[in-house]
């Protein structure tokens, strides 16, 4: 019963506080001499927007404000835009370090599908969109960077803590049973023999192979003009260019416009864009921090449920 009266008195803590940013907002807008208009919905062909934000994962949990980053909702947010008759053509904008091969993999396919329908796809990259991030914005038309974009990292990496000395330090032993000789390849508390080593790159390599044959199609290249470049160093929006790795340079803006000279449409056509308010965000806070803990807790939990991983990632 208190668990549920902490519950209640956070959500309507919430709600006041929302109302009282509404009024300071108002306030500000009034004494500023601005005027506090109530924008009427738009209608008519116009532009689709898919955002990708942070890691790509697979995942189909759904929030309460019906938002989440993950290929699953992106996915779907693209069918949505398929099947509405208004969008004429889509800019994905991109913010992620990349993720798993998997949930990069999907987005990538169902792109490249609309692509193939003659749907106008712009990528806009933003302040990442590198490994991951990138290989989805090679299965877009065109490909607008940003100056200060961090992109590239063409690769792929596998990672696990080797927990091995430590445990030796600390007289923690292991009891393993096992069905067969590599099953516990990449467990924390062993070292990586020749042999899993072996097993590993060769996984690493397969996938890596797929990642440069995607790209190489997305952008209509030649593998062998990606494969000296593809080492998994990033680069800036104006050498990405120079390298053929993206259309232009420019916003976000210049990639919506882009799109709509794309679809012929004008300069005054919709833009049909997620909804992010600042209310709903705020709400997506409070939702995370109901659903389990402060960041620390679920990195930790992150850690212990994966203790390896093989990614599409820029690590840093």
């Amino acid at each position: 019963m208190e668990k549920y009266r902490r519950i209640l008195i956070t959500i309507m803590s919430l709600l006041v506080l929302s109302a009282v940013i509404a009024i300071i907002d108002i306030s500000m807008n009034l004494q500023s001499g601005g005027k506090i208009s109530f924008g009427s919905p738009q209608f008519g062909p116009g532009i689709g927007v898919v955002r990708i934000e942070g890691p790509i994962e697979l995942s189909n949990q759904m929030g309460a404000v019906g938002l989440t980053a993950n290929a699953d909702a992106v996915v779907a947010r693209l069918n949505d835009l398929e099947r509405n008759g208004s969008v004429k053509a889509i800019v994905v904008r991109i913010n992620s370090p990349g993720g798993t091969p998997a949930a990069t993999q999907e987005i990538y396919q169902k792109i490249w599908k609309l692509r193939k329908k003659n749907i106008p796809i712009v990528a806009s990259l933003g302040e990442i969109a590198a490994s991951g991030g990138y290989y989805i914005a090679s299965a877009c038309n065109v490909i607008v960077s940003n100056h200060s974009t961090m992109t590239g990292s063409i690769g792929v990496i596998a990672h696990t803590p080797n927990l091995k000395r430590l445990f030796e330090k600390v007289g923690i032993d292991m009891t393993v049973i096992k069905t067969g000789r590599y099953k516990d390849m990449l467990a924390y508390y062993k070292d990586l023999t020749a042999d899993e080593r072996a097993i590993m790159q060769n996984m690493i390599d397969s996938t890596y192979n797929r990642f440069l044959k995607d790209v190489a199609l997305g952008r209509n290249m030649d593998q062998t003009e990606i494969r000296p470049i593809a080492d998994g160093r990033i680069f800036d929006g104006e050498t990405a260019l120079q390298l053929k790795l993206v259309d232009a340079v420019g916003t976000f803006e210049d990639a919506v416009d882009r799109a709509r000279a794309m679809a012929k449409l004008s300069e005054t056509s919709p833009v049909y864009d997620e909804m992010k308010s600042p209310f709903q965000q705020l709400f997506m806070g409070f939702e995370s921090m109901m659903r389990g803990g402060n960041v620390i807790e679920r990195s930790m939990g992150s850690i212990q449920q994966h203790p390896y991983g093989l990614e599409y990632r820029w690590m840093r």
